[in-house]
């Protein structure tokens, strides 16, 4: 009798494991047997599944915590990128159609928070395919003409864009206590007065207001007004890749160039020679400090260790919603930030270029600043 009570009692605790975990079962024709499928979590740029296709079919398994979650099933076939986005928790999923239809058109089921994906995805997918095309547009356009066709694209564009942002608006206002709402909201958090956001925030049912996707609202709301040129510098605190803690304000008597950066961000890069140049070249004058937006901490050591940078290079865990990425405001990467030694915010600016045999465009900006001060 023991022994049946420990049999069952096993069963039924492995059943309830196994509830408690996500269960993705897709048929995609389209893709060559051996093509190889990954899930991704975007927050921490980090595939945490993988699977091979093969006769159309493949299934991954595995646990989300927490849940839901907002990732990207992607693959890339003949030199092309297939991706759909999910909005999904430890469920079972069943992913049908074909490599035409991503990433708007396959058919998804099993997940109370991907048909409300799905609802929103029917209402923007036009407007979507509709740009996309456009852009393909732009991209190919030559000769004489081009600039002024190229005008004309994006101010069709920008239609498009601004008619989107209203009916994700419209659909968050509906259906406000929602996952997909929520991730939708933070987005567009831009878009709403922020006493009108409070309000949304502070009317959440608990299951919902206790999400990563209200977190991360309550973390904007938090901050107060985002910092711009001639503010005073927000303090922070973060670690270095021994563990060590620092705070921004333990810089004194010098300017900080602030580095707001991404393990896989190309820019990004591209940018380590300028700021290594930068670094050198002010050395008596400028601290350098890197502030990585990466969710997960192994992602943010392989950017370190790869770029091994001279200067400090800071991470504090929180990915893009934490307080210190919300409060200077940054919206990319890379995203640089140059405060005088009294504190004070002197300039702000994102995106890195170069051209050929020129200084890279952050060198150059730098030297212009440290020129005027």
């Amino acid at each position: 009798m023991k022994k049946t009570g420990l049999f069952i009692f096993l069963l039924a605790f492995s059943q309830a494991v196994l509830a408690q975990q996500y269960e993705i079962k897709a048929t995609i024709t389209g893709f060559s047997n051996g093509t190889k499928f990954y899930l991704e979590d975007t927050d921490v740029s980090t595939n945490i599944d993988s699977a091979i296709i093969q006769d159309n079919k493949f299934v991954m398994k595995g646990k989300l915590n927490p849940a839901p979650q907002s990732l990207w099933l992607h693959t890339t076939f003949n030199k092309k990128f297939y991706y759909v986005t999910l909005l999904i928790g430890n469920d079972k999923v069943t992913i049908t159609g074909n490599s035409k239809d991503m990433p708007f058109d396959l058919t998804i089921t099993g997940s109370k928070p991907q048909n409300d994906r799905n609802a929103l995805n029917l209402l923007i997918k036009e407007g979507y395919k509709k740009r996309n095309q456009l852009v393909n547009e732009y991209f190919a356009l030559t000769g004489d003409s081009a600039e002024i066709k190229g005008k004309a694209i994006w101010k069709v564009i920008g239609k498009l864009d601004s008619a989107d942002d209203q009916i994700k608006k419209s659909y968050i206002t509906k259906n406000l206590n929602s996952y997909e709402s929520l991730s939708q909201l933070f987005y567009l958090k831009g878009k709403f007065k922020k006493d009108t956001l409070q309000r949304m925030y502070d009317s959440l049912k608990p299951e919902f207001k206790a999400s990563t996707f209200a977190q991360r609202i309550g973390n904007y709301l938090k901050i107060g007004e985002i910092l711009k040129e001639k503010d005073q510098m927000a303090d922070f605190e973060a670690q270095d890749k021994d563990g060590k803690l620092h705070r921004l304000s333990d810089i004194k008597g010098k300017y900080i160039l602030l580095d707001f950066s991404a393990t896989y961000c190309g820019p990004c890069i591209e940018s380590i020679g300028d700021l290594e140049k930068v670094s050198t070249k002010y050395a008596d004058q400028l601290e350098v400090v890197t502030f990585s937006g990466d969710g997960g901490k192994e992602t943010w050591l392989k950017g370190v260790n790869r770029d091994k940078p001279g200067w400090l290079s800071l991470w504090d865990g929180k990915g893009n919603y934490g307080e210190t990425i919300q409060k200077y405001g940054v919206s990319g990467y890379p995203t640089f930030i140059l405060i005088n030694p009294q504190g004070i915010i002197v300039s702000k600016w994102s995106g890195f270029g170069k051209e050929k045999d020129k200084k890279g465009s952050l060198e150059t900006k730098v030297d212009d600043l440290m020129a005027k001060k």
